[in-house]
């Protein structure tokens, strides 16, 4: 849609008016897209500002638009705005202007002064619209001026209840919308017909009628219209009148869908979901978690908060949300997201714009639910970012912080390959005064995607925060790159990330070209992974050793010599966030190959070269391919195996659910699945039974709470009462009134001035002869006297004050006795014992440093900062018990403590019928003079099956999760000879194991299945075609429990 809007400058600020229009996707966009504009262009709107603010009016039709997304200051010399503050037309004197689609010839005998004497209809308002078809009979394209004012005036007249309703209606039906000129006047004229002009009738009725008339098409309009006049319509206004009078006996509930009664108490709650938008939205404002009930007590605190309009905080918090079309629709669960995000941004101490804490909201609204928790982080740091960027991989492609490009720069991942084309090239200029025929060049290589530009902006393009590396940064890491690098992609990675630390990132200073220099050395081999043929491979530079490979082709092992110096070890990495067979990556499209890689023949399982690869643990960064030939692969970690090539058996069952689910899930992708956090116990019993060794590193263990830590408020208060008890008592407010009125005491007491004439003269006689002034020939006035007393009074010593807090009174005591004032400074003041949890924590912690605290404790633990998997000592507890049971088995013992295991050993092949690439991963293999078996771990909860059901249910369970399909890929791919599965029960004090074989049959069964689960992906790869579940009507049928039921009804009947 095309938004077009005006902003007036203010009369004492001198400046032009501007206009500026865009084409945006919905309103909430266009809003956004406006802030944006104006910002850029430095217009700052509202009261006080040089601008009002912008108001959105009818598109114009004219040649001379501006550009779009542009500030313009001369439209509105050209055009003015009328009294409808909507409609544009051509200001008088000025030259008339062409508009758009008028393609008549000059010679025609339309009138060119029609253009400003008639405008087109369809690009007015849907309220002036509505209102001119209401007055018209006829269908029109085009309107007069007055006409068009009249249908203003009349969409603007409140008390036109007809009209209003019907514009209700019109909102309530969006189908309305979609509807053309005369299909809409078509749809006026009927409602006419249907609703007497004169009358009043309401906004459900009309809407009702509507809906049917959009229903039906075109050709039954008129019946629509019959029905509705023939009875229909009766019948409705009947029917509401009887609803109406059956409401109005029952108590009616207030506008908030609110009930309180003066008989509630504090146990009663009230639900969040019925009450206005602001109560919503300040419920989950004042809770730490999601709220879903209030009590009394809660509901009129947040009423209170509602209309406390001092609060600017919470005001400008319901100001933003109620101009934000998006947040006004979300539920409770949203709400709460959106309060949390406000309350982490703007800070309850500090007071905020109301446009800024908006801007959030609008941003917020609009950014994607997975990119929020970056927005709000860059905020929180001051770093007002409009969107969140992603590099191709999907990390934050912006850290938010400043490069030493310029401050209004707009750097994207785009201006990013042009910088790498330009630091690629031979030529030395400065990085910020790139040369134009550089550029040309540059833009070129981009073009074409030239090597090894392509290989350098594939690497840096999934870096994370790559858009927040300095120019130079960029520049100096391509001209330190060792030559030809990029035909070795391992290497290359391992270079860059190896290079790009935060001090080399921040680099301002450009490094030199490097000159061609003679080296009397060897130059340095590369890093780099060797093809050494028929499936094996040698991983050697990517290590880093000299060692040689010794292929035995009878064991079909690779051996490795090691160097006196190094010693490797097999280490088997897991990683038990996703389950094994969970893929993360997807299915590249072509048969499932890589698109740099073809197809090779496929490998037959008996014939199966494996190559293994020996992790260093002193090599935590080792780089893997980015494909996978067929062979064998010992150590891979989680995330390196669920984003190789290849189909696995998870994918494999997600097209046995339907191929439309697995176009979803692994090549559209449409259907992403987010890794979660949240502990599953069959990970964590699969850790500790298969590696151990990786517990640590994959799970976050609860810690536990040291005796004499402080847990709860009363222990808190416990220790500060005891603490306040041993402090030196302090001077009360009564004993320094008692100290200063003691020596107001001594004070000569000053001589009153006296009511009478008498009184005076009877104190002035008592004055020191030296204050009686009054010679004895001159009268004794009261005035003259009053005034030698005043001055006796004068060389008196002033009281102290005796009233006012203790720090007042401290004050005048300082005044008479300040060592005594200083010896009370001198004392430890005591401890509040008053606030919240953590007001006394911080209280306690003044006078104890070293006091641990369990919340402090639990908190650290929670914020999980390495990202691992949290595990309470209750579930540790359990999988430590499910362990136990395990080693306590004779045949699962056996199993998983074998000296010739070998755990998580990844298998990439071919399958022979389709040659698609495939991939699987068995929880655990050994191999027994020659006989190969695998078995897989798994974890149920069966405690209410009885022992006489468990095998069957025990067989559905393996059926129903193609536990069968899943052994014979792993059977077919990793050439294994028997199967058996280790099931485990996992609810609590009750753990039984059981070890099923896999049966002939039943691997014939999942091999069959699994076959034809391939020949449907393969299709689908080849047609494009991925069909849905159901895509036949059918007719329900009973099976024969129900005939049976249907004939024994029968027969009772």
């Amino acid at each position: 849609m095309e938004f077009f809007y005006v902003v007036k400058a203010t009369q004492k600020s001198g400046k032009e008016d501007a206009v500026i229009w865009f084409t945006a996707k919905s309103e909430a966009r266009a809003n956004l897209q406006l802030d944006v504009e104006l910002e850029d262009a430095g217009i700052e709107t509202g009261r006080g500002k040089d601008y009002a603010k912008p108001v959105r009016t009818d598109f114009p039709v004219y040649n001379d638009l501006p550009e779009e997304s542009t500030v313009d200051y001369t439209w509105c010399k050209r055009y003015e705005l009328q009294e409808d503050g909507r409609t544009w037309l051509p200001k008088a004197g000025a030259e008339s202007p062409e508009v758009v689609g008028n393609t008549a010839a000059p010679e025609t005998t339309v009138n060119v002064e029609t253009t400003d004497e008639s405008v087109t209809l369809e690009n007015r308002t849907p309220a002036v619209r509505f209102a001119f078809h209401l007055t018209s009979d006829k269908y029109q394209t085009h309107i007069s001026k007055e006409q068009q004012l009249v249908a203003s005036e009349m969409s603007l007249d409140e008390g036109n209840i007809y009209l209003q309703n019907l514009l209700l209606a019109k909102n309530d039906t969006p189908e309305v919308a979609e509807l053309s000129l005369n299909a809409e006047w078509k749809l006026v004229q009927a409602i006419k017909q249907v609703f007497a002009p004169d009358e009043e009738h309401e906004v459900k009725l009309l809407a009702a009628f509507m809906a049917d008339w959009l229903r039906v098409d075109a050709g039954d309009c008129n019946e629509v219209v019959r029905e509705w006049r023939n009875g229909k319509l009766t019948l409705l206004k009947s029917e509401r009148t009887s609803d109406a009078d059956v409401t109005t006996d029952q108590v009616p509930e207030p506008e908030n869908g609110i009930q309180i009664d003066e008989n509630d108490d504090e146990t009663t709650r009230y639900p969040v979901v019925r009450m206005p938008f602001r109560k919503q939205l300040l419920a989950q404002f004042t809770a730490d978690e999601l709220r879903h009930h209030l009590t009394r007590e809660e509901y009129e605190g947040i009423s209170a908060l509602e209309m406390d309009t001092d609060n600017s905080y919470v005001q400008n918090l319901l100001l933003a949300a109620e101009n934000c079309e998006e947040v006004k629709g979300y539920d409770t669960k949203d709400l709460w997201r959106y309060t949390d995000a406000i309350r982490k941004v703007f800070s309850q101490e500090k007071r905020h714009e109301l446009a800024l804490v908006l801007r959030f909201t609008r941003i917020w609204a609009a950014t994607d639910y997975i990119d929020r928790g970056i927005l709000v982080r860059e905020w929180a740091a001051g770093n007002r970012i409009s969107n969140v960027q992603r590099t191709d991989s999907g990390t934050n492609a912006d850290g938010g912080y400043v490069t030493d490009r310029s401050e209004g720069a707009h750097h994207t991942l785009d201006t990013l390959d042009l910088e790498i084309a330009c630091a690629l090239l031979p030529m030395d200029f400065h990085h910020f005064e790139i040369p134009s025929s550089v550029l040309r060049r540059a833009k070129e290589i981009v073009a074409k995607k030239e090597e090894p530009w392509k290989s350098w902006s594939v690497i840096l393009r999934n870096q994370p925060g790559i858009l927040s590396v300095n120019r130079a940064a960029i520049f100096n890491l391509i001209r330190i790159a060792p030559e030809n690098i990029h035909h070795t992609p391992a290497a290359h990675l391992e270079f860059v990330n190896k290079t790009m630390t935060a001090e080399f990132n921040s680099a301002v200073e450009l490094l030199p070209l490097s000159t061609p220099s003679v080296e009397t050395e060897a130059p340095a081999e590369q890093l780099r992974v060797e093809n050494l043929g028929g499936g094996v491979f040698s991983i050697d530079g990517l290590i880093g050793g000299n060692t040689d490979p010794v292929i035995n082709t009878s064991s079909n092992e690779v051996e490795k010599t090691e160097n006196t110096a190094e010693t490797t070890s097999d280490v088997q990495m897991e990683t038990a966030k996703p389950k094994k067979d969970e893929d993360v990556g997807s299915v590249p499209p072509g048969e499932g190959t890589d698109a740099a890689n073809s197809q090779t023949d496929s490998v037959e399982a008996d014939q199966l070269q494996e190559t293994t690869i020996d992790v260093q643990e002193s090599n935590p960064e080792l780089e893997f391919p980015a494909y996978f030939e067929p062979g064998r692969y010992e150590g891979l970690p989680n995330d390196v195996y669920h984003t190789a090539n290849g189909i696995s058996s998870t994918q494999v069952k997600d097209a046995r659910v339907s191929l439309m689910y697995f176009n979803a899930r692994h090549v559209a992708k449409t259907i992403p699945r987010i890794a979660s956090k949240v502990l599953d116990m069959g990970n964590l019993v699969h850790a500790l039974a298969l590696q151990p060794e990786n517990l640590e590193a994959e799970f976050s263990v609860e810690p536990e709470i040291p005796e004499g830590a402080f847990t709860t408020t009363a222990t808190l208060r416990e220790f500060i009462d005891e603490y306040n008890a041993s402090l030196p008592a302090l001077l009360s407010a009564d004993d320094i009134k008692v100290l200063l009125e003691e020596y107001n005491a001594t004070l000569p007491v000053q001589v009153p001035l006296g009511a009478s004439l008498e009184e005076t003269a009877q104190n002035y006689m008592t004055l020191p002869a030296n204050f009686q002034r009054i010679d004895a020939d001159q009268k004794q006035t009261a005035t003259a006297m009053k005034a030698c007393i005043k001055e006796y009074n004068a060389t008196l010593p002033t009281p102290v004050k005796t009233s006012g807090s203790r720090d007042a009174l401290l004050e005048q005591l300082a005044i008479i006795n300040p060592d005594m004032v200083a010896q009370e400074a001198q004392k430890p003041q005591p401890l509040k014992v008053s606030g919240t949890k953590a007001d006394l924590i911080q209280a306690l912690k003044t006078v104890k440093p070293d006091a641990v605290f369990a919340d402090e404790l639990l908190d650290a633990w929670r914020d999980n900062p390495e990202g691992k998997v949290l595990v309470t000592r209750q579930q540790l507890s359990t999988a430590l018990n499910i362990q136990k049971a395990l080693l306590a088995h004779p045949t699962a013992s056996m199993l998983l403590t074998h000296p010739c295991r070998a755990v998580e050993v990844s298998y990439f092949g071919f399958d022979e019928e389709t040659g698609l690439e495939v991939r699987v991963r068995p929880d655990l293999e050994i191999d027994l003079d020659g006989v190969r078996i695998g078995a897989d771990l798994k974890t149920i909860s069966m405690w209410n099956v009885k022992q006489e059901s468990l095998r069957a249910r025990l067989h559905r369970e393996i059926i129903d999760r193609d536990y069968h399909l899943s052994a014979a890929m792993y059977c077919e791919t990793a050439a294994l000879d028997q199967f058996f599965w280790i099931f485990v029960n996992k609810d609590e004090n009750y753990h039984w194991i059981a070890i099923i074989e896999a049966s002939a049959d039943l691997l014939e069964l999942g091999m069959l299945e699994y076959r034809k689960a391939m020949r449907a992906i393969a299709t689908g790869f080849d047609t494009g075609e991925w069909p849905a579940p159901i895509i036949d009507d059918y007719t329900d049928e009973l099976n024969d429990f129900d005939l049976r039921r249907l004939e024994a009804l029968r027969t009772q009947a």
